[in-house]
């Protein structure tokens, strides 16, 4: 016991005298002098703010260098190390001059003796950007334009049902949120499904991170009416030109593409003959007159994942009355009432290699994306006839992962299942 009592006390002591030895990690070190001050070189103004460029004096006490402003009603810093050469001031909501201050600090925090600049913003983002608002099926889509700095946005839409008197201010109206989207893409549509299709008074706005916001863009619209198409219409046909028609003997038979079985782990799905020619294509009989929206996809699940049979680029064509004829000035033949939707690549979020190829590894988004498919959106901004009326949808694989890295010219397709949306005109 004594001896247990005698190794405390001496524990006690070593401690007390350590802490006596060390002190505080946080102790200033007087003897470090004020740091020099720093040469601001260049000011390139940018959208909202400015860049400045420094030039540190030769003091091994300096630690890094600091801007001083004031944004909006707020005392900000922009700090730097002394290995960085540039300071960033942004977020101003216009071009009015600003002061800014500079100075370099030590260790201590202590600043020298501060520079004083003035730097002029150029128009910021959410002054310069264009947007607009359209109606589309099932919602809304918003247009945003010249981003040219790529600001990082937010898009913020708005609706108000009562379209009684539209004279009402901006600020009086019962607006609600509806969502609001992030982009940093210079042009770029961004739809918002899921909407009534009754007239509604839509507003949108853009605001960027530092809370500065655009005017609010209104206008009256109605989105148009989405419904997923009924499959149990649905039918092949081959008007004589299809070149990748599986009979229905087969194992793996086209109907596959419309028995709702994609989101099973063991699906039924649709394989071409291996030595079928690329592009290859099948037309499908919708059983009813429409336009359509968009056309939701998926694979062969967790089946050689983005590599193999599955496909990589698609085109989906649309006609009325298809006559099967061959047409060889025509693309891919077709015959003249054929008319196109649109041409789509299989996105990846994981993104493919500079040279387009595929990684030799996925990753779990990749993984579930493929998994849970993909939907491809129609667009009459760069296909005119995207919205035009059909009966008959022809769905052309032009390239899957294997021909894409082989540039072969046959191969077989594999997928999963094919899901049309849009408006539907006529039954038959």
């Amino acid at each position: 016991m004594k001896k247990l009592i005698y190794c405390s006390v001496l524990l006690f002591a070593w401690l007390l005298f350590s802490c006596q030895e060390l002190g505080r990690i946080d102790q200033i070190d007087e003897s470090i002098p004020v740091p020099k001050p720093v040469e601001v070189t260049e000011i390139t103004s940018i959208p909202g703010g400015a860049v400045i460029k420094v030039k540190l004096p030769d003091d091994d006490n300096i630690k890094g260098i600091v801007a001083t402003y004031e944004r909006g009603g707020e005392i900000v810093n922009t700090k730097i190390s002394r290995y960085v050469d540039t300071l960033l001031v942004v977020g101003y909501a216009d071009t009015e001059p600003r002061k800014v201050e500079v100075c370099s600090f030590n260790v201590n925090e202590v600043k020298s003796m501060p520079l004083n600049v003035t730097i002029n913003p150029l128009t910021p983002a959410v002054q310069t950007v264009e947007f607009d608002i359209a109606e589309a099926f099932g919602g809304v889509k918003i247009h945003i334009m010249n981003n040219t700095s790529n600001e990082d946005l937010a898009v913020c839409l708005l609706a108000d049902k009562d379209v009684s008197n539209l004279d009402v201010p901006d600020a009086s109206r019962k607006w609600v949120e509806v969502t609001t989207l992030f982009t940093a893409a210079e042009d770029i549509y961004l739809p918002r499904r899921g909407l009534e299709s009754v007239e509604t008074l839509f507003g949108v706005y853009v605001r960027d991170r530092w809370g500065n916001k655009s005017e609010v863009l209104a206008k009256v619209l109605t989105p148009l009416e989405e419904s997923r198409l009924d499959k149990r219409k649905f039918k092949y046909f081959n008007p004589g030109d299809d070149n990748s028609y599986s009979t229905s003997a087969s194992t793996y038979p086209i109907n596959g593409l419309w028995d709702d079985s994609g989101l099973s782990a063991s699906p039924h799905f649709y394989a071409s003959h291996a030595n079928n020619p690329m592009p290859q294509w099948l037309t499908i009989d919708l059983g009813v007159k429409a336009k359509i929206s968009r056309i939701g996809k998926m694979a062969r699940i967790d089946y050689n994942i983005w590599t193999g049979a599955h496909p990589r680029e698609y085109e989906f064509w649309g006609s009325m009355a298809p006559t099967g004829e061959v047409v060889p000035e025509n693309e891919h033949g077709f015959d003249d009432t054929w008319f196109k939707l649109g041409y789509f690549e299989q996105p990846r979020p994981s993104g493919y290699n500079p040279d387009g190829t595929v990684p030799g590894t996925w990753t779990p988004e990749d993984r579930e994306m493929f998994n849970t498919g993909t939907e491809f959106e129609m667009d009459d901004t760069f296909y005119k006839d995207a919205y035009r009326e059909l009966r008959y949808l022809r769905v052309v694989i032009i390239n899957t992962f294997s021909t894409w890295d082989t540039k072969a010219k046959i191969g077989q397709v594999q997928l999963g299942e094919i899901t049309p949306y849009g408006q539907i005109l006529e039954v038959y």
